[in-house]
């Protein structure tokens, strides 16, 4: 999970140190290593091709499409993370690729980088899973600039937080990591209408779905909590 907006308002801090702070504050991983199921399930049947992972994290995600024939790029904020998340792909005898950058400025080496097509990358499948801005009113331009590394009928597969579990409004102040975000409720629908409003291109909705998860709160109590899911084909003319 990442966030691709810098801090342009006081009071509001830098994404990338702040997450940079997270991830190098503690000396083990903070994820579990096991890939998201929402994620599996949705590109399990999907031919394996190039796929970038915007905001990679520690690299589980990654490892699992690289793992199942995927030429797999992910990109996150923080170094920590990346180097992480290359570790991890090693131990494995995994082959990916790993690089400290922010989607909103990031091209790829050897892209086409005109001003029709500033960040084109040509991916098949692109994923955003959790990328949550913490300012109101740029999730569109966020699912903007991930959609533009979408290559003519390639895909994009959005999972994020329909709603926040109950502790996190203080999760981030009690470990005081100043990543309180900003958040409204997420839909399929929702972040459908920011990719066809934001985009240039033509999109159909392959999967849209309200994904139910089990998860365990800081207090060790189970607790349940939905996640959106999209998965929107870029359509060739």
């Amino acid at each position: 999970m990442t966030e691709p907006q810098q801090a342009a308002h006081d009071g509001v801090p830098d994404s990338v140190a702040a997450w940079e702070e997270r991830y190098a504050g503690t000396g083990d991983a903070i994820w579990s290593g096991n890939p998201n199921e929402a994620l599996v399930a949705a590109v399990g049947s999907l031919p394996a091709g190039s796929v970038l992972d915007v905001g990679c994290g520690e690299g589980a995600d990654a490892i699992w499409l690289a793992a199942h024939g995927w030429d797999v790029t992910g990109i996150d904020l923080s170094q920590t993370a990346v180097d992480r998340a290359a570790e991890a792909a090693g131990a494995k005898g995994i082959t990916a690729s790993f690089e400290v950058a922010d989607v909103s400025s990031w091209c790829p080496a050897g892209s086409n980088s005109d001003e029709e097509h500033p960040h084109r990358g040509g991916y098949d499948l692109v994923i955003g899973c959790f990328l949550h801005t913490r300012l109101p009113d740029t999730r569109e331009e966020l699912v903007g600039r991930v959609a533009e590394h979408v290559a003519p009928d390639g895909r994009l597969l959005l999972i994020s937080h329909a709603q926040m579990p109950p502790w996190a409004e203080n999760h981030d102040e009690e470990l005081g990591h100043g990543l309180g975000h900003h958040h409204e409720p997420v839909t399929p629908n929702g972040d459908f209408a920011l990719l066809i409003g934001g985009s240039p291109a033509r999109w159909e909705i392959e999967l849209g779905e309200l994904r139910t998860r089990e998860v365990e709160g800081p207090d060790g109590k189970p607790s349940e909590i939905d996640d959106s899911v999209l998965l929107a084909h870029r359509i060739t003319d």
